[in-house]
């Protein structure tokens, strides 16, 4: 037996009746400094002690997050995942230069929840980092914004879910600390 067997342990079924997919994501998310976090299993991100905490992102629109996805990379030895999460910015004053600044050069995990009422986080295994920021002035869509790309290279796992217990524990402003 091999040391790793990925084997299949359930029916793959084309539909389920029970719980049809739903595609998208709601409206507003959560954006980690990674350095913030203390521990995360399946389910659960512990923050540090502190004044850590989980900052809102707020989109508006039909479609928010767009440009969120995620896809296998092939390797040689195994496969991974990217994982991509994009969102609009519609700040552009002043004030606003630093936090762009930490966007661009700063590790972070984003929870978004999904619209079948589950939760899911990116940038728990190696971080997500920004690989795009465009501000294209007439730009209909973004309304001059700022569109961040975040990407994270290398997870391992398709899906990391936590709970919604915990999404609304990260959302106070203070989180609770380990």
């Amino acid at each position: 037996m091999a040391l790793c067997d990925y084997l299949i342990n359930d029916n793959i079924v084309g539909y389920d009746c029970e719980n049809p997919p739903v595609k998208g994501v709601d409206a507003t998310g959560l954006l980690i400094n990674r350095n913030d976090i203390s521990s995360w299993a399946i389910g659960a991100i512990y923050l540090k002690c502190g004044r850590k905490r989980a900052y809102k992102i707020v989109q508006s629109g039909k479609t928010p997050f767009n440009g969120t996805q995620q896809e296998l990379q092939e390797g040689i030895y195994i496969n991974t995942m990217t994982n991509t999460v994009q969102f609009v910015v519609l700040r552009h004053d002043e004030d606003w230069a630093q936090q762009l600044y930490a966007l661009m050069n700063g590790e972070f995990v984003a929870v978004l929840a999904n619209k079948n009422g589950t939760y899911q986080a990116y940038g728990l295994e190696a971080g997500l980092h920004c690989t795009g920021a465009v501000r294209e002035l007439y730009n209909d869509d973004t309304l001059a914004g700022w569109q961040i790309t975040f990407t994270e290279e290398g997870a391992t796992s398709p899906h990391i879910g936590i709970t919604k217990s915990n999404f609304n524990f990260l959302q106070q402003l203070t989180a609770p600390c380990t």
